[in-house]
């Protein structure tokens, strides 16, 4: 078995910029060259590494953000308006999950805690991922 280092700190090697999906696959031995088409939809708009995923938003006027997991989990995202790291956007993403799931309220307010620049941050991480506020202080005003 070869220990070979993953493109993309969520473990895949290739993006396909088509149908959004990260992948790997291994070619077989008497193939030369690497991956040239998307296994799962046969496109060939593919992405091998973090700059490219970075160029492919800067092309396209998204956040980084919405890659989140391409990148190492403790590092801000390059680029990203929202100063998050991955391992952040993680837990924003579990908590919003939680509390929906509990019929709690989620705004980002509840997610950050006290934490006034984590406010922030959660704003700008819910803005980017169209995470809508829900059961806030506005909540049955209808």
């Amino acid at each position: 078995m070869k220990d070979k280092k993953s493109n993309f700190a969520n473990g895949f090697d290739c993006f396909c910029c088509e149908c959004g999906i990260f992948f790997s696959a291994e070619l077989e031995p008497d193939v030369i060259g690497s991956v040239e088409f998307c296994p799962y939809c046969g496109e060939d708009l593919l992405i091998f590494t973090t700059q490219g995923i970075l160029d492919h938003c800067a092309d396209h006027g998204t956040d980084p953000v919405n890659f989140y997991k391409a990148f190492p989990p403790d590092e801000p995202i390059p680029q990203s308006r929202t100063g998050a790291t991955p391992r952040e956007v993680s837990i924003i993403i579990d908590l919003v999950a939680a509390r929906k799931e509990g019929k709690h309220p989620v705004t980002a307010e509840e997610i950050a805690g006290p934490n006034d620049f984590l406010v922030d941050v959660v704003r700008k991480v819910f803005e980017e991922l169209h995470i809508t506020e829900t059961g806030g202080e506005n909540a049955g005003n209808n």
